[in-house]
C-alpha cells in the first residue's frame, strides 16, 4: 500500500518519442501517476506524439484510472507543440493586444479551447496553464510575457478567460505559481529566489487572482520561491503557505502540484534532494513532478516509501496525497483504445 500510495503522488518524464525499455519496465513495476510531456518528446510530425501516450497509458494497471499526460502549453516561448498544424498563439500578455474587455475575452476563451481540444485529440489531460503570476518586476524574464498582464484585474479576467476555454475542452487547467511569483527576480530553473513583499501587498496583489480563480481550478502549482514574509522555506515546502494559507485560509479543496523538483531553486544534492521531496508531501504537496532522469525518479520513490516506513505521520500524509490524486485521475477524459 505505501509503495503505491508514493507511486501515485510522483508525476515523471521520459526522454524521447519512443519508450525505452527501461522506462517501460519502470511504469509497469512503479506505476506512477503520469508523465509530463516536452519539446525532446514531440516526433516528426508532432500528431505521432498520440502513439507515444497511447503507449503510456497502456502500461497503467488494469482498472486503474487515466494516467495524468500533461504538457506546459501555455503559448508564447512556452509551448512544446508549435504551428503548424498545431494551433499556437503568442505570449500570455499580448493575447487579444493584452485589452480585457468582453470581445477580448471572447478571443481568449476561443484560444483557449482550439489549443485544449487540439491537445486532448491528441491524448493530453491536462495543461499546465494559465501562469496567473502578475508581472510586478521588469527584469523578470522567467515569468515576463507569460504573464497575462501586469495589474490584478486584468490578470484575473484574461487568465480566467484562458482557463475556462481549456476546461470547455476537457482538458484540466493548472494555476501557477503560487502564491504568485512575478516579483521574482531570479528564475528558480537557475536558483533560490526570493519574492520579499509585505504580507499586505501579497494578499492585495499577488493573491488576488488565485483568489479569483480557485473555485473554478482542480490544480494549483506551488512556487518554489521564498516568501520570506510568510516562511523561511521554498513555498514548495512550506507547511504555512500550503497547509494553512491555501488550504486553510483560501479553502482550496483541489489537487496541489509542486513545480518541477529537479529545479535549480531545489537541493541537488542527492541526499537533500530526497529530503526536500519528503518535506514537500509533509507540507502538503499532493503531487510530485519529476520532469527528467529515469534514476531520480527511482530515488524519489524510494525516498517516499523509507519516510513512510519511519513516520507514521508522514504515512497517513502520503496516503492522503495519493487518495488525493488518484480522485483527480479519476475525473480525466478516458484514453482513446490503444
Amino acid at each position: 500500500m505505501t509503495e503505491a500510495a508514493a507511486a501515485a503522488v510522483l508525476v515523471c518524464g521520459v526522454e524521447g518519442t519512443t519508450l525505452t525499455q527501461a522506462e517501460r519496465e519502470f511504469f509497469q513495476r512503479v506505476s506512477p501517476s503520469g508523465v509530463t510531456l516536452f519539446a525532446w518528446n514531440v516526433p516528426e510530425p508532432q500528431d505521432r506524439i498520440a502513439d507515444l501516450i497511447r503507449s503510456l497509458q497502456a502500461l497503467r494497471p488494469s482498472g486503474s484510472p487515466p494516467l495524468v499526460i500533461a504538457i506546459d502549453q501555455e503559448g508564447g516561448r512556452v509551448a512544446r507543440l508549435k504551428a503548424p498544424p498545431f494551433p499556437y498563439h503568442g505570449p500570455a500578455m499580448r493575447l487579444a493586444d493584452g485589452r480585457d474587455d468582453g470581445a477580448a475575452l471572447e478571443v481568449i476563451h476561443d484560444l483557449a479551447q482550439q489549443v485544449g481540444t487540439c491537445l486532448r485529440e491528441l491524448g493530453f489531460n491536462v495543461d499546465f496553464a494559465p501562469v496567473v503570476d502578475i508581472l510586478t518586476e521588469p527584469s523578470n524574464t522567467a515569468i515576463g510575457d507569460r504573464a497575462f498582464g501586469t495589474d490584478v484585474e486584468p490578470v484575473c479576467r484574461r487568465a480566467g478567460a484562458y482557463l475556462q476555454g481549456l476546461h470547455a475542452a476537457g482538458v484540466k487547467a493548472c494555476l501557477k505559481h503560487f502564491p504568485g511569483q512575478g516579483d521574482a527576480r531570479v528564475d528558480t530553473h537557475a536558483g533560490r529566489a526570493l519574492v520579499d513583499l509585505p504580507v499586505k501587498l501579497l494578499n492585495d496583489r499577488e493573491l488576488v487572482p488565485f483568489r479569483a480563480l480557485l473555485s473554478q481550478a482542480e490544480m494549483v502549482m506551488i512556487s518554489h520561491c521564498v516568501y520570506p514574509q510568510l516562511a523561511r522555506e521554498e513555498a514548495s515546502r512550506s507547511p504555512r503557505i500550503m497547509g494553512g494559507l491555501l488550504r486553510g485560509e483560501m479553502g482550496f479543496k483541489g489537487l496541489i502540484v509542486s513545480d518541477d523538483m529537479n529545479m535549480g531553486a531545489m537541493p541537488q544534492d542527492i541526499q537533500a534532494w530526497k529530503d526536500a521531496l519528503v518535506e514537500a508531501v509533509a507540507a502538503g504537496a499532493d503531487m510530485l513532478l519529476v520532469c527528467r532522469y529515469l534514476d531520480k525518479f527511482q530515488l524519489a520513490h524510494e525516498a517516499l516509501v523509507k519516510a513512510a516506513a519511519k513516520s507514521r505521520a508522514f504515512d497517513t500524509r502520503l496516503t492522503d496525497a495519493a487518495a488525493r490524486v488518484l480522485r483527480f485521475r479519476s475525473g480525466l477524459a478516458s484514453p482513446a483504445a490503444t
